[in-house]
């Protein structure tokens, strides 16, 4: 009779031991298809968090201001040059996804009325100006500090084109599309008055509204001028300031960011930045920012150190019940192998018999495991990963998303049964070996 037919014969003969080590491995099998598909899903959700939210890095510029005498006194805003932001972007390659620069002025507008702050008055009627090349990068906007809410923000390709606050834009019965005159302004101070100190306008430029954001954060105090309220922040393209004679080209004061794909390459790349002699590093600092991503890194690695755990105290646990039990019954078949001896089947034919007959239930357990693990991984899937969604909203769209984490693919799952395949047959070669090991006569002499 055929090996096969040998062990199916047996299985069905005892059916009431056969279901018990189905069962053993199906428990062992789902145990190490949650912990292998955790392993595995928090790595390639490691993996899609850092590819969606990235990280960016600042040079922010810094006066350094000197006491002498009781006096304070500056050398001035410093300064980064175009030739000096093309270095950066040489720094980080193919791994840029985005830079953006700011720059930030005073405006006026023909016959446009801002928010009355303190002091009000024609003179101080105007409003701070943030000049950018992309708006959507501005970090009001990435910290949901301001919402657009009609329109579309400014890119790096547009001219003459603005965003104003909602307020405003109610203020003066404009929408988007409308188009306004601006001049340049100066706020100062002259005998505790606000004023502006460009009393002569000899630069205008007419542009267009792009878009109308809101504010989603608010600060309310009466002692803010008009021109530093935050209703009356107005975002342009990036030549509106230097239209206005209010911006060198070339030349810029203020805040430069870059935005980079992968958060784990942030501190190498900030270091090669540091090495760029054109840079005043005693004016300029640089600032680190990897959107939270640390903070989610850590919390996947912990995920994977408890379950990694887990594997080992599960495969281990596994393999010793499985020795055990195996043990037992191959001794409780003593009678069955002197049979087999005597009539001339090899030790090996016996031993295949064995391995057949666990293989058979093993497939049997890790096929039920795999149809009772799809919909548990389903309801698992935002139960574990949902949790990363408090550390920042970005996280929300991956993880929220149709992606199951815990869904192994066809080789995940193979290897995992060429594994626990591997870890039967040698645990029955072992368990066998006390057995085996003895002379038929022994056998038939220990039947007796």
């Amino acid at each position: 009779m055929h090996l096969l037919q040998r062990a199916v014969l047996y299985l069905t003969r005892k059916k009431g031991k056969s279901i018990i080590l189905c069962a053993l491995f199906l428990l062992v099998s789902f145990s190490l298809f949650i912990g292998v598909s955790v392993l595995s899903g928090t790595d390639q959700a490691s993996k899609d968090l850092r590819s969606n939210i990235g990280a960016s890095f600042d040079i922010r510029p810094y006066e350094q201001l000197e006491f002498e005498n009781g006096e304070v006194s500056s050398e001035g805003t410093p300064t980064v040059d175009e030739k000096s932001i093309q270095e950066v972007l040489s720094c980080i390659g193919d791994e840029l996804r985005n830079y953006n620069t700011e720059q930030y002025g005073y405006a006026k507008g023909t016959n446009l009325s801002f928010i009355k702050g303190a002091s009000h008055n024609s003179e101080n009627n105007m409003g701070k100006v943030t000049s950018l090349r992309d708006s959507s990068l501005s970090k009001d906007f990435i910290n949901e500090e301001r919402k657009l809410i009609e329109g579309s923000h400014i890119k790096p390709e547009d001219k003459n084109k603005i965003l104003i606050s909602k307020e405003l834009a109610e203020e003066n019965r404009l929408k988007v599309g409308d188009t306004v005159e601006l001049t340049h302004a100066n706020l100062g101070s002259q005998s505790g008055v606000y004023v502006d100190l460009i009393p002569k306008k000899t630069e205008f430029v007419v542009v267009e509204i792009a878009g109308i954001y809101q504010l989603e954060v608010k600060s309310e105090n009466g002692l803010i001028p008009t021109a530093n309220k935050e209703e009356n922040l107005i975002y342009s393209s990036s030549n509106l300031l230097l239209d206005l004679k209010e911006q060198k080209e070339n030349i810029y004061e203020g805040e430069i960011s870059f935005f980079i794909k992968d958060p784990l390459h942030l501190e190498e790349m900030t270091q090669k930045v540091k090495e760029i002699s054109s840079i005043d590093w005693n004016n300029h600092i640089l600032v680190n920012n990897d959107f939270k991503y640390s903070k989610i890194a850590d919390q996947l690695q912990g995920i994977q150190n408890i379950v990694m755990a887990l594997i080992v105290i599960t495969s281990v646990l596994g393999i010793i019940t499985l020795v055990i039990i195996l043990t037992m019954r191959i001794r409780g078949r003593i009678h069955e192998t002197g049979i087999m001896l005597s009539i001339g089947k090899t030790k090996f034919e016996i031993i295949s018999q064995f391995v057949i007959e666990k293989i058979i239930l093993l497939s049997l357990g890790f096929v039920l495991a795999l149809l009772i693990f799809i919909p548990v991984s389903n309801m698992l899937n935002p139960i574990l990963f949902g949790s990363l969604t408090d550390v920042s909203k970005k996280t929300i769209d991956i993880i929220t998303s149709n992606t199951n984490y815990l869904q192994l693919n066809a080789i995940q799952s193979l290897l995992l049964f060429m594994g626990e395949m591997c870890a039967v047959i040698l645990t029955v070669i072992l368990s066998s070996g006390a057995v085996l090991s003895l002379k038929p006569k022994e056998i038939l002499s220990k039947m007796s």
